[in-house]
């Protein structure tokens, strides 16, 4: 029999990694994702420092940021991070918890598959107390009763622990405050849409606690003209996205001019097709104008002759936030400009300070609107600021849609942790070990909220879980550094950022375990070899022949 070469199925340029070896290997980059991260759970977690490309500061705890500004170049790092920002895209918060429960579950999957477990039975384990710790989480949660002053307690201490930690204790509660009224203003028939219904506006070199939410649009604009009036009843709005002037033509030409007087009628012939267009915009019955341009005095002017409030050029996304609320129309070419385009509301006001000032639009016709005017000494404390109101109002959010919470501080973890292991032995099995591994990566969020606290996590763990055995809700007080009732502390968490929070993380670490296999093409700055007679410079200047050109 004839002797044959060695047979080449995958590319030698690719290295493979496979096997256990494959999986370990992407454990360990998950397990060093957690660690960014871990330090900052808690009332007392630590800060981190982001330094950008461009050398800009920034200082947060906030997982969802960190993660998403540090720049993970790891593929399996890659996917916890991509998990842990559809988690906040649909929760708001709960990603620092997320992380660290992914990277606990697979730092139990390492220890049993190196005992001799397959992967997919550590997977079927997995998703089997998944499903029973969801089932737990929906039997121990705590109905609310939404549009009462007890649901409207619930809702402002929720706030308060999301805020707790992230921004000074003094304003926590004004914060809170903030973050209550806006989605009380934008709640309709049950759900808050917080991204499109809330506008935030950061003015510096103003203290934190003078943050403030508006009911309706404020913009930081005023009016152009001089006779505007400061409040406008029933206001007609509208949008333009160009300036008004001579319409010009789409090729590039010159006009010889003969005479002065011949230049002077080509003027006056200008202004008066811009006139015209400033009359028709007048003809629809809008006493309001925002637009994105600057407007020409003399168009200025006749608007100001009547009356009609026209703004200091407006951010687009100004534009379109008044456009949502009020139902008018962005107009692109005013000459088509109808009265069916303009906006509608109850009340315009302008508020002129110092050469600046603010304009509101209240009760919009369109859309219930809500701006939050974030303030702060400097950019770093407004962007703070935003942050910590952004993650509260996902949470209040949460509680208004689903009517549910549990209790916060590690207290549902551990009492989910509690039931699993007692739910285990009822598993046939390998998978039994799996639920219990499973029990015992779940006790790690209130580990880590005992460790960033700076208490002695051994004797805090044996007390908490002796007191579930009483009350579900027990939890560890980080300031007193005692097992107290969390809910009656006033430590609450949505049951929706829980639920999402373990489904998240469970995924994640699934996804990682299904794989034993890593191809990897080898990087090489090198460049592809051209030939002379391909180079640029052959052709004298010339842009080369195309590859499909037709000769």
């Amino acid at each position: 029999m004839a002797k044959t070469g060695p047979i080449i199925v995958l590319d030698p340029g690719k290295e493979r990694t496979k096997g256990t070896e494959a999986i370990f290997m992407n454990i360990t980059a998950a397990k060093t994702v957690a660690s960014l991260v871990q330090s900052t759970l808690g009332p007392k977690g630590m800060d981190k420092m982001l330094i950008n490309k461009l050398g800009v500061v920034s200082m947060t705890n906030d997982g969802a940021t960190i993660l998403k500004d540090i720049g993970i170049e790891h593929p399996a790092a890659k996917m916890i991070v991509e998990v842990s920002k559809t988690l906040e895209s649909t929760a708001g918060d709960g990603t620092t918890s997320s992380v660290i429960l992914s990277a606990a579950l697979l730092d139990k999957a390492e220890k049993m598959i190196k005992k001799g477990f397959h992967p997919t039975v550590i997977i079927k384990g997995f998703r089997i107390a998944e499903e029973k710790a969801l089932e737990i989480l929906n039997d121990r949660a705590t109905a609310v009763q939404i549009g009462t002053p007890s649901g409207r307690d619930i809702l402002k201490k929720a706030a308060m622990t999301s805020i707790t930690g992230k921004a000074p204790d003094a304003h926590k509660e004004h914060f809170a405050e903030v973050c209550v009224k806006a989605a009380e203003i934008i709640e309709n028939r049950g759900f808050v849409n917080v991204r499109s219904d809330i506008i935030e506006i950061v003015e510096l070199n103003r203290r934190m606690e003078e943050t403030e939410v508006i009911e309706g649009i404020a913009l930081s604009t005023n009016s152009l003209n001089k006779n505007a009036p400061s409040v406008i009843q029933n206001p007609k709005i509208a949008i333009l996205n160009t300036e008004i002037e001579v319409h010009k033509t789409k090729v590039n030409s010159k006009m010889v001019v003969g005479s002065p007087e011949e230049r002077n009628r080509i003027i006056e012939n200008e202004m008066k097709n811009m006139l015209d267009v400033a009359k028709q915009i007048a003809d629809t019955g809008a006493n309001v104008i925002f637009s994105t341009k600057m407007v020409k005095p003399i168009v200025l002017e006749y608007f100001d002759k009547r009356g009609i409030y026209v703004s200091r050029p407006i951010e687009e996304k100004d534009a379109e936030h008044v456009s949502y609320a009020t139902g008018a129309k962005i107009i692109k070419n005013p000459r088509e400009i109808s009265s069916d385009d303009l906006g509608e509301a109850k009340l315009l006001e302008q508020e002129v300070k110092n050469g600046g000032g603010k304009t509101f639009i209240r009760d919009a016709k369109h859309s219930k609107v809500a701006t939050i005017i974030v303030r702060g000494e400097t950019l770093q404390h407004a962007d703070s600021v935003s942050t910590c109101l952004d993650d509260a109002l996902w949470v209040v959010k949460s509680i208004i849609e689903d009517g549910k919470v549990v209790a916060g501080g590690g207290a549902s973890e551990m009492e989910v942790a509690l039931a699993l292991r007692a739910f285990a032995p009822s598993v046939g099995g390998y998978e039994q070990r799996v639920v219990s591994a499973y029990a015992d990566a779940m006790e790690e969020l209130p580990k880590t909220i005992i460790k960033n606290g700076g208490l002695d996590v051994i004797d805090l763990t044996i007390a908490l879980r002796a007191a579930h055995a009483k009350d579900k809700n027990a939890g560890v007080n980080v300031f007193s550094g005692k097992v107290v009732d969390m809910e009656n502390e006033g430590v609450i968490d949505p049951l929706r950022v829980k639920i999402n929070s373990i489904k998240s993380a469970t995924d994640a670490a699934v996804m990682i375990l299904r794989i034993d296999d890593v191809l990897r093409a080898k990087y090489t700055r090198e460049m592809p070899e051209v030939k002379p007679e391909h180079m640029a410079t052959t052709y004298s200047g010339k842009a080369p022949p195309m590859m499909n050109d037709r000769r």
